[in-house]
């Protein structure tokens, strides 16, 4: 049932987001980093896309640095534009798989969007990214859960991923599990992939509707996780 104080609370910080009038997946990222945002200093994107989260972001705490990591050139010249459109100087705009990007210094937040599901072997992925940040550094991963037709894509490598596996592949790659839970609500479900054309308003009152519901579907997994100072074993093991 939805709560109305929490939906006045959403509202307050996050109505005047652009990215209500597109995927409901960018609010929900939001709401999910944003504390480890304003706690770090190094904060990367992995599969950055067009840039419209880390752009929001990046204008949001203008004294952080963040670095968008996007191997698809079309989405490489959006991602320009928007940063320079938002007159951000402080995202570093990687263009390569990020398996092959080195970094100077390790991150305090790494988070990657509907991107483990395209990734064949997604151990060795999250090994590489438990690399990249600093003992006690926070991962974000938004993946589709099994079962849910909407999401099935040709490019995906399998079709979403059990609460369960996600939290034993997470722990088995070297990381404490914060926070998991489902993230979208039925509203959301059906916003999000409709071909229907709706309106900005219209998009951001279902959305919040949906993010201040506590009733979520089996559809899509957010997961917080922190990179373990001592696993129980060897990651590569």
């Amino acid at each position: 049932m939805l709560n109305p104080l929490r939906f006045l609370s959403y509202l307050a910080r996050y109505g005047r987001h652009p990215a209500f009038c597109q995927r409901l997946r960018r609010p929900v990222t939001i709401e999910w980093i944003m504390p480890f945002v304003e706690s770090g200093q190094r904060v990367l994107e992995i599969g950055a896309g067009d840039g419209q989260t880390i752009s929001f972001l990046a204008r949001r705490f203008p004294t952080k640095q963040f670095v968008a990591c996007e191997q698809n050139k079309t989405q490489i010249e959006r991602l320009r534009a928007r940063c320079k459109s938002a007159g951000t100087s402080n995202v570093t705009v990687v263009e390569t798989d990020f398996r092959e990007y080195a970094q100077d210094r390790p991150f305090d937040l790494v988070y990657a969007v509907d991107v483990l599901e395209h990734v064949a072997d997604d151990f060795d992925f999250l090994l590489r990214i438990r690399e990249m940040l600093r003992p006690g550094g926070n991962l974000f991963l938004h993946v589709p859960a099994p079962g849910i037709a909407v999401f099935e894509e040709p490019d995906h490598v399998r079709p979403g991923y059990e609460q369960d596996d996600l939290k034993a592949l997470l722990e088995k790659a070297g990381f404490e599990i914060r926070r998991m839970g489902y993230t979208f609500g039925q509203r959301g479900l059906c916003c999000h992939h409709s071909r229907v054309r709706m309106s900005r308003l219209r998009r951001m009152i279902v959305h919040l509707l949906d993010l201040a519901d506590d009733n979520k579907v089996r559809s899509e997994i957010g997961v917080i996780a922190a990179r373990a100072e001592h696993p129980t074993h060897d990651p590569r093991e």
